[in-house]
């Protein structure tokens, strides 16, 4: 019952803050132009058809960047253009659509896979080949129907691109603005106790967008980009060792000189944050009263504090590397991308989306995930089915728009328990109240043709506002939508209205019962995600301590591969432990205390590692075998606790040599007293720590 009513309140929750008027009006003309042009050739069906490709390549693009996001709406409309094709050619032949649905259930399945753009375009070809298999489209119009489809997402995408143009670098901006804000909040509750990793994702995606560069800019015009993302990164690096900093201190018992730390970390977050602003609004930074001037006296109280503490000179370095890298990001931010220096970016490109490389990975990616254990193979399995049912009850029930059965359930089933159930209560009540809209609109106006098509141009343009404010807020205007376009092609609306209604209620009864007999538990797949991680982390370690080891061979390019893999992982792995919390049952393999032992080692393990990145030496080697020794035992831990999940094991391999091992690197320490080594043993001692507690974490879940 509790679970029930979480879902209820996240499935009717809204947030008004997501109406994007923008794109409510770029996409909506691209709606709107094919309806009118249809309208006055008196050809109402072809501009429906444009508007249905028009409309699903709007949605399309909200994912990728720039070339990444035209090519997602071109993909979108030729997959739309086959369906339409197809599912006009074998409406009138039950069992021949019907095997089509199940072989479009597979497809569609299998390419969430590789991503939201993937599942963007399986989604889309399989609601235009449901809608496009009934009157009014027929065998005979198969051709210029799938035509006009595939014509009005190009004309969307080509509306799109000419805006390009005029856009001041609005994408690099945003998400380089949510880097520094999350950077900013982050320094300002600097953790006391529990070692959390600065924030990554938000930064990942500065690099996804930077790796998509605009394609009406030069190349010199993206360089402060590129140079406010290395110092984002370089400023995350630096506040990652601040926050172990403050840990070691109040260890040692400088408490004086942790809160010193914790005040420069604070001191930072007002001049981040407006870094964030300026980048934001495109300015230059403002002048901050005494900010600067507060942060060097912070620091140099650091520097003071800390004299007599052992190890305390890394920490000195971290404060004056924070500041400087912060000095570096404010002139950055005070940049025209106009006047830009004429450098190239230092930075690998991506792969573009046409590219062998990236087709192969995809590839790749979906011969992984044919195997039945896969998430992925099993949704596809339980669309197909539940899309053969879907098409049998619609032949088989006297209703007149039954197509919306197998069309509800393509959009509410997803792969995962919580967004199935709060989509599918979401979608039903948005479809009830947008039917009870549109009756009461045509029973009070009764509209003609003109009026009909000004009233889904309305309710289509809000759709793409709201998107983002709730599902059930959308699906009522997109209800109205659906409801007002059949009218304007000559469809009955109040019929439209009614049959939608009842098609819906049994689409979504048909997704949330196919999940319920045959459900896909986050918790099967939590222990392969964290096995994930801590496979990301053993390379970045290796890569890291290496960089120690052998300066002059350090691979700068393969650690910040590393890095990035490491920030994906843990993205992952935190994206299932939510889904996993929010479940009804209860794990019978690893429990979720043991899940978040794991993820909360694996946190403190990231600071660590994170810190010894950010100190690494320019040349002079660390040769002390005790610091070649455990990067190998670390490497040899960490990959037996990853297979150990992997293989569901009772078993983990005890590393009794660890903690010695890194004890006689303290001792070496003691008899060597030198800076980098210093930082070292300060970090592998919270390495070793991690590692041992994800290892206590394993053994007491074998145990209950």
């Amino acid at each position: 019952m509790i679970a029930a009513r979480r879902l209820v309140g996240q499935a009717l929750t809204t947030d008004w803050r997501g109406i994007e008027v923008r794109f409510g009006l770029r996409c909506a003309i691209g709606v709107a132009v094919p309806l009118l042009i249809a309208y006055g050739l008196h050809q109402p069906l072809d501009g429906v058809s444009a508007a249905i490709g028009a409309m699903a390549a709007g949605f399309a693009s909200r994912q990728g960047v720039y070339r990444t996001r035209a090519a997602a709406m071109l993909l979108t409309s030729a997959a739309m253009a086959v369906s339409a094709f197809v599912g006009a050619l074998t409406g009138p032949y039950p069992i021949a659509n019907i095997a089509l649905f199940a072989l479009w259930g597979l497809s569609l399945g299998l390419l969430g896979s590789i991503g939201a753009s993937a599942t963007t375009v399986g989604i889309n070809s399989l609601i235009a080949l449901i809608v496009c298999g009934h009157p009014p489209y027929v065998p005979a119009d198969a051709l210029p129907q799938a035509c006009f489809v595939f014509l009005g997402g190009a004309l969307q995408t080509v509306l799109l691109v000419l805006i390009w143009p005029l856009q001041r670098f609005d994408a690099e901006r945003r998400v380089l603005a949510q880097a520094y804000r999350a950077l900013s909040d982050y320094a300002s509750n600097l953790p006391e106790s529990k070692l959390n990793s600065p924030p990554s994702a938000s930064l990942t995606s500065v690099g996804k967008t930077l790796a998509d560069p605009h394609p009406f800019a030069r190349r010199s015009e993206l360089v402060a980009f590129e140079s406010l993302l290395d110092e984002g990164e370089r400023i995350r690096g630096e506040l990652g060792a601040l926050a172990n900093d403050r840990h070691l201190l109040d260890a040692f018992g400088a408490a004086e000189a942790a809160v010193e730390v914790h005040e420069l970390s604070a001191a930072a977050a007002p001049i981040l944050a407006e870094i964030a602003g300026a980048i934001a609004d495109g300015r230059a930074p403002a002048e901050l009263d005494g900010a600067w001037h507060a942060s060097d006296l912070r620091a140099s109280a650091v520097e003071r504090l800390v004299a007599g503490v052992p190890y305390g000179a890394p920490i000195v370095d971290d404060g004056r590397a924070l500041l400087a890298a912060m000095r570096t990001a404010w002139r950055a931010a005070g940049v025209p991308a106009d006047r830009a220096p004429s450098a190239s970016p230092s930075r690998p490109r991506a792969p573009q989306p046409f590219a062998l490389s990236a087709l192969g990975g995809a590839f790749e990616t979906l011969r992984a995930n044919a195997s039945p254990r896969s998430v992925a193979a099993q949704h596809a399995i339980r669309l197909c089915v539940m899309l053969v049912v879907g098409g049998l009850l619609e032949h088989l029930l006297p209703l007149q728009r039954a197509y919306w059965i197998p069309l509800t359930a393509v959009i509410v089933l997803r792969p995962d328990f919580t967004a199935t159930f709060t989509r599918g209560i979401a979608r039903v009540a948005g479809t009830v109240g947008g039917a009870v809209i549109a009756s009461l609109i045509t029973s009070l106006v009764h509209p003609a043709g003109e009026v009909y098509l000004l009233l889904g141009i309305a309710f289509a343009t809000a759709g793409y506002m709201l998107f983002n404010v709730n599902y059930a807020v959308f699906s009522v205007t997109i209800t109205c939508y659906v409801v007002f376009l059949l009218a304007f092609a000559g469809a009955p609306e109040h019929a439209s209205a009614i049959d939608r209604v009842g098609a819906t209620f049994l689409g979504g009864a048909l997704a949330l019962i196919s999940y319920v007999i045959w459900p896909s538990w986050s918790h099967e797949h939590v222990p392969d995600d964290l096995a994930d991680l801590i496979e990301a982390q053993r390379r970045q370690t290796a890569i890291v301590l290496r960089g120690y080891l052998d300066p002059p061979h350090y691979d700068a390019r393969a650690a910040r591969a590393a890095q990035l893999g490491s920030w994906r992982a843990r993205t992952g792995a935190e994206s299932a432990l939510d889904q996993m919390l929010a479940e009804p049952v209860k794990s019978r393999g690893l429990r979720v205390r043991t899940a978040l032992a794991l993820q909360a080692a694996s946190q403190r393990y990231g600071v660590a590692v994170l810190t010894l990145y950010s100190r690494l030496p320019a040349e002079q080697p660390v040769a002390y075998t005790q610091l070649a020794l455990l990067t190998t035992e670390l490497d040899d831990a960490l990959h037996a606790i990853a297979e150990a999940l992997r293989n569901r094991s009772h078993e983990v391999v005890v590393m009794p040599r660890l903690r010695a091992t890194q004890v006689d690197l303290k001792r070496a320490l003691d008899e060597h007293a030198e800076p980098n080594l210093a930082a070292i043993v300060s970090e592998t001692d919270l390495l070793v720590e991690s590692v041992q507690a994800m290892l206590d974490a394993l053994r007491r879940n074998a145990a209950t």
